[in-house]
């Protein structure tokens, strides 16, 4: 099947959009699901950042609960 480059684009912006907008809810940002799909989405698209690129992405998870314990599967 061939698919679309615009269409797939435009969903993955989508799910980019989603994930930020969870970030920036403080209800949505807790819950160890959601924690758990921005995990899968980073490590599903070999994203990685490097120390010096990680200060803004810092400053807005400091708030962010650690679930040591949380299945992601």
């Amino acid at each position: 099947m061939k698919i679309d480059l615009e269409k797939l684009d435009k969903i993955a912006n989508g799910e980019i959009d989603a994930l930020i907008e969870g970030l920036e809810d403080p209800d949505t940002r807790n819950k160890p699901q959601f924690l758990a799909a921005v995990r899968k989405f980073l490590k599903d698209n070999q994203l990685e950042t490097q120390p010096e690129e990680a200060a803004p992405i810092m400053k807005i998870t400091k708030d962010l609960p650690v679930f040591n314990d949380v299945d992601a599967g």
